[in-house]
């Protein structure tokens, strides 16, 4: 039978034919070929010479011919015929006839069969759609399949699938598409590692190795997980507020990884972060990240961590702790961690307080605050405060430096409660009155707390310390006033207003020292008491200011005039200033709250008042001046009211002088008049005599009045005790009182505090340097000036007085 030989177009075939012999003693006398049936040989070797190796060889005279020759091997098994550069139409059955000399002809037929090659191999994808360059992408870890389909072939080829030079198991199988055989291999990788990533599967489609087999290669494009993440910036210090590159690198991921920066385990968001890729090697990936940390961050966690998308759960991380370097974050408290902001505490009580501070590098000092400003001497964590005083409120805070910075706390507020004490520029108050008129004595106090205040008052004479009585008095809130009245023109004591609180009782009590005072036995005076003239010499100085009309007697309109021993002359309504005198200055005063009518200027604080218009108000400052200037704020007696006149008065001597007001039982006042015949000095005359009898019988009756109720009560002071009595005091107020014939309400501004010492500023209503009031041998009209002495009561409110005071005001009809 024929023996099937494959050829390939274009190559070299060889088809086989044995020489051997039959029997050793026998050999090849004739060899010969044909193709297909033609009787015609192809190829013939004439071997009856003897030796086949040396018979001539001979071909057909063809194309084919051309391209024969038989080989005779040195087994004569091997021997055969070669074809070359076999063609299409080379193909058929071919057979060899070997003659020999002794035994029968041999016969090997051989059916050439062409080649033929399949068409170039198909790749498919799980779902059935062709792959031309690009398998996948498949994920690391999970299948990886693909499916190889080729057609046509002779002899049928064999499919399989390699990479680089090693093939890779699949299944293969026979399919039937349109008619046609197709071979099909199916790849299946059920896990997918990461040496898959890029590579190339090839799959072959061979029918025999005379051909080189049918390829087509895909690269396969695989997933990968990152594999390692790395933050590459050293660990080193950062400091609050700068702005820090940190560089963290991943590798192994495909396609690149997304890093993710994460503080505490929350992710940082709003960063600027720059993210870069290797191009050679896709699987690096590099994100910067911009951080700038507070103080808080300090001993943060950071993270950086890189994740596949296509994988879940598949993130790997890096993580430090980051360590800040910040000024220090400061607070203060109580010592007992009280997070109040409002510390109360009384007077005399303890407070400390602590100052935490949080900072990296540690704190290096402290420093403390009160209301803005730096406390000296103060440079500890824990501040202690002893004895609080008043003072010792306000707003604490405390401040920290370590190489940041200083950082300065929030602050506490320190409120200090107190006991009552007398306010401001009311310590010391001086009030006048009339003898016998009622006046209104007022006691203001600061306290803390300020409600269930409760006052108390005393009066202090020549003879003995007795409460005021409660019905006296009359307290609202932090001020309280009580109504006394003088009971004699000479007397001269000292209120004293007490307070008290939840905190304590009043340790000093608010005083009322007397300061100028008012006189007119014949003439109107203003007597003061000198006070330190700063080492130089000094002068005294009273300014007379206003001249407001209240009421006149004179229809004559010359009221406004007066005639002072010819030294002096007022015109008008005192609207233009006269000299009066070698003792007056007629210049004005700046400093005034208005322009003064006149000045006067004393060596000694002593004023003779001669010239005042009947029915005019007036108000009275008296300074201290020395070569360094003058004292403020002077001594101020406001609403110094001159009545009409009511007696005679004298032509040669200073004009009436007398001031005083509606309701005095003195009558001592008299007016000025422009007036000098003698016709109208003898009416005048007639006049004041009646007056004066009419005046007698009153005041007779009066006395004996008074003769009845002085009887139960303590004897006044005399002047000259009252002298005795006087000191130097601050002078502030001088308030209402008033008079019959005379009415006077002054106040008295608070002293000048400038000392100097030697060739300093004169002082004026201080204990140190003041007019300071005097009592002298004349008769009061303005005063029961009010001046206090501390007590030395425990409780007042408890001890009646030594003889009821009396309280009421005169009937101002009596004369």
């Amino acid at each position: 039978p024929a023996r099937l030989v494959w050829a390939a177009l274009g190559k070299t075939v060889e088809l086989p034919c044995d020489l051997t012999p039959p029997t050793p003693q026998d050999s090849v006398k004739l060899l010969l070929w044909f193709k297909d049936t033609t009787g015609i040989p192809l190829y013939s070797l004439d071997s009856r010479g003897g030796n086949v190796k040396l018979a001539p060889h001979a071909a057909i005279a063809s194309d084919l011919g051309q391209r024969l020759f038989f080989s005779i091997g040195d087994n004569p098994k091997d021997s055969r015929l070669q074809i070359n550069d076999v063609k299409p139409e080379d193909g058929g059955v071919y057979r060899c006839r070997v003659d020999f000399f002794n035994s029968p002809t041999r016969n090997f037929r051989h059916n050439l069969t062409l080649v033929v090659p399949p068409e170039e191999p198909r790749i498919f994808d799980a779902q059935g759609k062709e792959i031309s360059q690009l398998a996948g992408p498949f994920r690391e870890g999970y299948e990886l399949f693909l499916c190889c389909q080729v057609r046509g072939g002779r002899p049928p080829p064999k499919v399989t699938w390699w990479r680089d030079d090693t093939e890779l198991i699949g299944t293969s199988h026979t399919s039937v598409e349109e008619g046609a055989t197709m071979m099909v291999n199916q790849l299946l990788i059920g896990t997918t590692t990461r040496d898959f990533y890029g590579v190339r599967i090839e799959c072959r489609a061979q029918g025999t190795r005379l051909v080189e087999p049918v390829r087509k290669d895909v690269t396969v494009q695989v997933y990968l997980k990152p594999v390692r993440v790395k933050i590459a910036t050293p660990n080193e210090l950062l400091t609050a507020g700068h702005p820090v590159p940190i560089r963290c690198e991943s590798w192994g991921s495909y396609p690149a990884a997304k890093i993710t920066w994460l503080l505490d385990g929350e992710p940082i968001r709003n960063a600027e972060v720059t993210v870069h890729s290797d191009k050679e090697d896709g699987n690096i990936t590099t994100s910067i990240l911009t951080l700038k940390v507070t103080s808080e961050n300090d001993n943060a966690e950071l993270t950086c961590r890189a994740t596949n998308p296509w994988f879940s759960g598949g993130a790997i991380e890096d993580k430090r702790i980051i360590r800040v370097a910040y000024p220090p974050t400061v607070s203060v408290h109580l010592a007992n961690e009280d997070p109040s902001r409002l510390v109360t505490r009384a007077e005399g009580q303890n407070v400390t307080f602590k100052c935490r501070a949080d900072a990296r590098p540690p704190v290096t000092s402290y420093s403390w605050f009160k209301n803005g400003m730096r406390m000296s001497g103060e440079s500890l964590e824990i501040m202690h405060l002893t004895q609080l005083e008043r003072e010792s409120a306000g707003a604490y805070a405390c401040g920290a430096t370590n190489t940041e910075g200083e950082t300065r706390s929030t602050s506490l507020a320190l409120k200090v409660q107190f006991s009552p004490r007398c306010k401001s520029g009311t310590e010391q108050t001086s009030i006048g009155a009339v003898n016998l008129q009622s006046i209104l004595a007022k006691c203001e106090v600061d306290a803390d707390p300020p409600d269930s205040v409760r006052f108390s008052w005393t009066y202090n004479n020549t003879r003995n310390v007795s409460p005021v009585l409660n019905s006296r008095i009359q307290s609202n809130g932090l001020a309280s006033t009580v109504t006394y009245l003088p009971q004699t023109d000479s007397e001269l004591i000292t209120l004293a207003c007490w307070a008290s609180n939840a905190v304590g009782r009043q340790t000093a009590p608010c005083l009322a020292p007397k300061a100028c005072e008012l006189r007119n036995d014949t003439i109107l005076e203003v007597v003061c008491v000198a006070g330190s003239d700063g080492g130089l010499s000094q002068y005294f100085m009273l300014e007379v200011v206003g001249g407001d009309l209240l009421y006149s007697n004179d229809p004559g309109g010359s009221a406004g005039q007066a005639q002072g021993q010819g030294q002096g002359q007022g015109r008008g309504q005192f609207g233009e200033a006269i000299g009066l005198g070698e003792n007056e200055i007629s210049t004005l005063n700046d400093q005034a709250t208005s322009a003064p009518i006149f000045r006067m200027q004393e060596n000694s604080p002593q004023f003779r008042l001669n010239n005042l218009e009947p029915g005019r108000e007036y108000q009275f400052l008296v300074y201290a001046v020395n070569a360094k200037g003058r004292s403020e704020p002077p001594v101020v007696i406001e609403n110094v009211r001159v009545a009409a006149q009511l007696g005679p008065y004298e032509t040669t001597h200073h004009g009436g002088g007398g001031v005083g007001g509606s309701g005095s039982s003195s009558g001592l006042g008299t007016g000025a008049s422009t007036g000098s015949g003698p016709e109208k000095q003898s009416t005048l005359l007639i006049l004041a005599a009646v007056v004066v009898i009419g005046a007698v019988v009153v005041t007779s009756i009066i006395v004996a009045g008074i003769v009845v109720v002085c009887r139960h009560r303590p004897r006044p002071p005399e002047p000259q005790e009252v002298r005795k009595s006087m000191r130097r005091m601050k002078l502030n107020e001088l308030e209402e009182g008033g008079g019959r014939a005379a009415e006077i309400r002054a106040r008295v501004a608070p002293p000048n505090a400038h000392h100097c010492g030697g060739g300093g500023m004169p002082g004026v209503g201080s204990s140190g340097g003041a007019i300071v009031g005097v009592a002298g041998p004349h008769h009061y009209i303005s005063e029961s000036f009010i001046q206090y002495a501390q007590p030395s009561l425990n409780d007042p409110d408890l001890i009646l007085p030594r003889g009821e005071l009396e309280f009421t005001t005169l009937d101002p009809t009596l004369k």
